[in-house]
C-alpha cells in the first residue's frame, strides 16, 4: 500500500495552485489534493479566468476549453516533475475535465501499474454498473469492462476500458480535438440527465460529475462527488 502524508498533500496542492497562477495569470480560489494507491487527485473551484469568461459568454465553449488544456498541459509536465520528486515515485498518465457552469475541475495523475480495485457492496456494484451500461449505449459504445478504483463517502471512481468505437479513434488519430471536446461535453450532459437514477442507486446527493477520456488506451473515468451529508442529532 502506498501511503501519503497530509503535509505532501498540503504541499502539493500549493504548488499545483502557484503552477497554474503563473501560467494563467489567475490559480483556483480552492485547491486540494486527494491520493490513493497510484493515482492523485486534484480538486480545483473557481478556476475560470476573465479571459476564459469572455469566450464562455460568446459561446466560444470549444476555445475556452482548447486554451484551458494548451495551458493546463503545461502545467502538469511541471507538476507531475514536482509530484514524482516529492512523492518518489512516476506518474505516467494524467487527465483533467472542466465544469464551467460549476466553475470547477478534477486533474488526475496515474501511474503506469495502477491496478487496484475497490470492492464493495455486490448489490451497490451490480445496479451501478448495470445503469452506467444502459446509459453508455446513448452516448458511446457500451463499455467492455467496468471497475471501481476509488470510493469513499466524498466521491466515486469508475474505470471503463472498451468506449470507443471505430469513428471516435479515427478522429483521435487525426487529432480532431475540437470534435472530441464538443462529444465528450454532450456525453456528459446525457449522464447528467440521467442524475437522479444514479443517485437513487448511490442513496447520496451526487454535487458533481467529471468523464476524463484516455483515448490511446481505449478508456475513459467516471468521476462522481457527491454532497457532504450532515447529521444534526
Amino acid at each position: 500500500m502506498i501511503k501519503t502524508n497530509q503535509e505532501e498533500l498540503i504541499h502539493l496542492s500549493s504548488t499545483f495552485s502557484k503552477l497554474v497562477k503563473r501560467r494563467f495569470g489567475k490559480g483556483p480560489e480552492t485547491s486540494y489534493v486527494v491520493s490513493k494507491g497510484t493515482r492523485l487527485y486534484i480538486f480545483m473551484r473557481n478556476f475560470i479566468t476573465p479571459a476564459e469568461e469572455v469566450l464562455i459568454e460568446n459561446n466560444e465553449l470549444n476555445l475556452a476549453t482548447t486554451f484551458r488544456n494548451t495551458v493546463i498541459n503545461a502545467v502538469c509536465v511541471e507538476f507531475v516533475a514536482e509530484v514524482s520528486k516529492i512523492l518518489g515515485r512516476t506518474f505516467d498518465y494524467f487527465f483533467h475535465d472542466w465544469n464551467y457552469e460549476m466553475n470547477t475541475g478534477l486533474l488526475l495523475l496515474e501511474g503506469s501499474h495502477s491496478n487496484e480495485e475497490v470492492k464493495i457492496d455486490g448489490l451497490l456494484e451490480d445496479n451501478l454498473f448495470k445503469l452506467i451500461k444502459e446509459v453508455s449505449t446513448g452516448f458511446h459504445k457500451r463499455p467492455d469492462s467496468l471497475k471501481i478504483v476509488k470510493f469513499t463517502s466524498n466521491m466515486c471512481v469508475v474505470e471503463s476500458t472498451g468506449v470507443l468505437y471505430g469513428l471516435k479513434r479515427l478522429l483521435y488519430e487525426q487529432r480532431n480535438g475540437d470534435v472530441l471536446q464538443q462529444e465528450s461535453r454532450e456525453i456528459k450532459k446525457g449522464y447528467l440527465r440521467h442524475k437522479e437514477l444514479f443517485q437513487e442507486v448511490f442513496s447520496r446527493r451526487i454535487e458533481d460529475l467529471f468523464i476524463m477520456w484516455d483515448y490511446e488506451n481505449d478508456r475513459n473515468y467516471l468521476i462522481f462527488t457527491f454532497i457532504k451529508e450532515y447529521n444534526m442529532n
